[in-house]
């Protein structure tokens, strides 16, 4: 008996099929892991991945980027089975869910080319409307934790407290109770009476503090908001000249003068999602008549007053004037 393929008729649509199944098993995928790995890496060294990113997870991102490029030239090297049956037997599921796979194709692709087309490279901040939705924080909260990136603020704390106390030992790292040294003893004079006191070092405790050039402290908004709740480092920046640098933002709820108002920076943990306003208060002479959400660099005299009930940071402002974006928007 004549097999069943040579009475049926051929398919006349062999090589469309042929040629669809090679798009869709190859020439998509890759064209798909390609241009996110060139997204990825366009942001990387533009920089535009500052905005987007906590520092330590920017890493991750670029070897992302690098192992999708070695999947999307993977696809083209190694050709796929791209072969078809054309017997009548055969069903060809393909035509049926070829729209379905270009429109998949187009969702994984056009929202990350329109965003790295629209994304700017420089001076990215948030908007106005994002900020008041989100909520400002003025005070410390317990959603708060305090960065890594502080250890000498920390250091200065316990430096400050030993000081305190009179032939302080600092505690043995094991936990065990630390014995002073002989060396450590402070020997009598000749006449039987105790040496003069060693010079006081305090006046070298802050000096994990960057300032300008004529002395001023040079801050975040993090710092003034650390302060107000912590005694050991509100001492180093109480009745001090900062100067730091917000988005100036008109305050409503701690402005009975109305001479007050916010700078604002965003605070990152991870990622530009979880991103939430933080601010000090500052207070002028006249408020300055700039559009919201502008960059301005502040001059003034920390202060850490107590309202309703509690602790704030209130920078009192000499000098208020427009700035350009710092290189990170981001504080961490």
């Amino acid at each position: 008996m004549t097999p069943q393929s040579d009475w049926l008729p051929q398919s006349t649509n062999a090589p469309t099929l042929l040629t669809m199944q090679s798009l869709f098993a190859r020439w998509l995928p890759a064209a798909t892991l390609a241009t996110w790995s060139a997204v990825l890496l366009y942001f990387h060294f533009t920089k535009a991945m500052n905005s987007m990113l906590a520092p330590e997870f920017r890493i991750y991102a670029l070897i992302a980027a690098v192992v999708l490029g070695v999947m999307a030239l993977s696809f083209v090297v190694f050709k796929g089975d791209a072969t078809c049956c054309s017997s009548g037997e055969c069903g060809h599921g393909l035509s049926r869910l070829a729209t379905g796979k270009l429109i998949t194709f187009f969702i994984l692709l056009v929202p990350i080319v329109v965003a790295a087309r629209y994304t700017p490279l420089e001076g990215f901040s948030f908007s106005k409307t994002l900020v008041k939705n989100r909520g400002t924080d003025t005070t410390w909260q317990s959603s708060f934790t305090r960065p890594a990136a502080k250890p000498a603020a920390a250091k200065s704390a316990a430096a400050t407290s030993l000081e305190q106390i009179p032939n302080a030992v600092p505690p043995a790292p094991d936990g065990t109770s630390a014995v002073r040294k002989p060396a450590d003893l402070t020997l009598p004079t000749k006449d039987g009476s105790q040496p003069p006191a060693a010079p006081a070092t305090g006046s070298k405790v802050a000096d994990y503090l960057t300032r300008t050039a004529d002395g001023m402290i040079v801050a975040e908004v993090l710092d003034l908001l650390y302060a107000a709740q912590d005694n050991l480092l509100r001492k180093d920046f109480e009745a001090q000249r900062v100067q730091l640098i917000g988005q100036f933002m008109p305050d409503s709820s701690n402005n009975a003068d109305g001479k007050r108002f916010k700078a604002v920076r965003m605070f990152m943990t991870c990622c530009a999602a979880d991103a939430r306003p933080v601010a000090t208060l500052v207070e002028a002479e006249k408020l300055p008549a700039f559009p919201e959400m502008t960059w301005v660099k502040i001059t003034g005299t920390a202060s850490f007053p107590i309202e309703k009930g509690r602790r704030i940071s209130v920078l009192k402002a000499e000098k208020v004037e427009k700035a350009e974006p710092p290189k990170d928007a981001m504080i961490y």
